[in-house]
C-alpha cells in the first residue's frame, strides 16, 4: 500500500468512518495566520482526520512528527484551527444550510478530529458534489420556497437554493447559542455563583439538585459546552438518515 492507504488503513481500523487528507498549503487561501495547522507544528505536510492510532504509526512506524489537533475553543467559541474547515479541504464533507454543519455524502453528521503530521502525503482535495442539499430538499424548495432544516428552525437559519445548489446560506450563530448551548461551563459557573451565595440551607440544596445545575454538570463531562444541545436541524436532515435509524 501507499503512505496514504496505510494511514487511512490504521484510522478506519481504530474505528473512524472515514479518513481524508488535507494539504497544509490550502488553509492558507481562506485561514488567518494563527489558525494554521503549521502554526501549531511547524513543518507540518498533511492532516488527517483521525486521530491517536495514526499518530502512533507516523511516528512509531514512519518516523515523523505527528500530534492531534486542538478543536475546543480556547476563548469565546474561537477553536485554535477549525475542524470545519479541515473536513471540507479533506474532501470528508461540504457545508449545509443547518448551521453550515459538515456534512458526509454518505453518513451526513459526523465529528471530526484530526491530526497535524510533517509527513508528506497526497492531499485528498474537496468534493466535487457537495453533500447539500439533498434532492428530496432541492425538491421541495421549488416547490415551496424551503428545506426541512430551514422551516424547523427560521429563528437561526435562512437561505437560498437555486439548480439543486445552495446559492446563499445565513447563520445567526449567536441567536442558535442562545437557544441551543445554554448549558455549559458559563452555566455552570453561573450556578455555582449563585449556589455558594445563598445562605439559605434548604434553598442552596434545592440549587444544587436543581434540573439547571445537573445539566450543567452533565454537559462539562460530556463536553456538551462545544457543540449544541438542540440538533432539530439535524433531526429534519436526510443525508445519512439510514444511519440513525433505531436498530
Amino acid at each position: 500500500m501507499t503512505r496514504e492507504e496505510q494511514v487511512k488503513a490504521v484510522g478506519l481500523k481504530a474505528g473512524a468512518r472515514v479518513v481524508g487528507i488535507a494539504a497544509v498549503e490550502a488553509f492558507r487561501e481562506k485561514v488567518p495566520e494563527g489558525y494554521r495547522p503549521e502554526d501549531i507544528l511547524p513543518g507540518a505536510r498533511s492532516e488527517n482526520v483521525a486521530v491517536h492510532a495514526m499518530c502512533d504509526f507516523i511516528e512509531g512506524t514512519l518516523s515523523h512528527k505527528a500530534l492531534q489537533a486542538p478543536s475546543l475553543p480556547v476563548h469565546g467559541h474561537e477553536p485554535p484551527m477549525s475542524m470545519m474547515h479541515a473536513a471540507e479541504l479533506a474532501g470528508l464533507g461540504t457545508r449545509s444550510l443547518a448551521a453550515h454543519i459538515i456534512l458526509n455524502p454518505e453518513y451526513g453528521l459526523l465529528y471530526y478530529a484530526a491530526l497535524i503530521t510533517t509527513l508528506p502525503l497526497e492531499a485528498d482535495g474537496p468534493l466535487n458534489e457537495p453533500a447539500c442539499p439533498h434532492p428530496g430538499c432541492a425538491a421541495m424548495y421549488k416547490r415551496i420556497g424551503t428545506t426541512p432544516c430551514l422551516r424547523v428552525c427560521p429563528a437561526c437559519l435562512a437561505g437560498t437554493v437555486q439548480d439543486g445548489r445552495i446559492q446563499t446560506s445565513t447563520y445567526d450563530r449567536e441567536k442558535c447559542h442562545s437557544r441551543a448551548q445554554t448549558y455549559g461551563i458559563g452555566s455552570f459557573q453561573k450556578g455555582l455563583l449563585q449556589i455558594v451565595n445563598e445562605d439559605n440551607r434548604e434553598r442552596r440544596r434545592t440549587m444544587i439538585y436543581s434540573d439547571f445545575f445537573t445539566k450543567s454538570i452533565q454537559s462539562l463531562g460530556f463536553f456538551r459546552d462545544s457543540i449544541a444541545q438542540c440538533f432539530e436541524c439535524m433531526r429534519v436532515c436526510p443525508v445519512g438518515r439510514k444511519y440513525r435509524k433505531l436498530q
